[in-house]
């Protein structure tokens, strides 16, 4: 089964005046059994990231299979 995460960074843009805290969403396609264990992945593929994040959604995709 693969389940989609949905995971939001905070990115740090420097401006003028200081700095100012952007927000991106990024989807991630994770194959697994349940969203607990996709959120674990996720969190887990992304524990180095240079940017804090936040896994916001994860639920089982519509997707069947990838084709390689």
């Amino acid at each position: 089964m693969y389940y989609e995460a949905t995971v939001v960074f905070i990115e740090e843009i420097q401006m003028k005046n200081g700095v100012k805290e952007k927000k991106v969403r990024k989807n991630y396609l994770v194959e697994c059994d349940s969203v607990s264990v996709a959120e674990s992945k996720v969190n887990d593929w992304l524990k180095n990231s240079p940017f804090g994040f936040e896994t916001i959604i994860a639920k089982q995709s519509k997707i069947v299979d990838v084709v390689e």
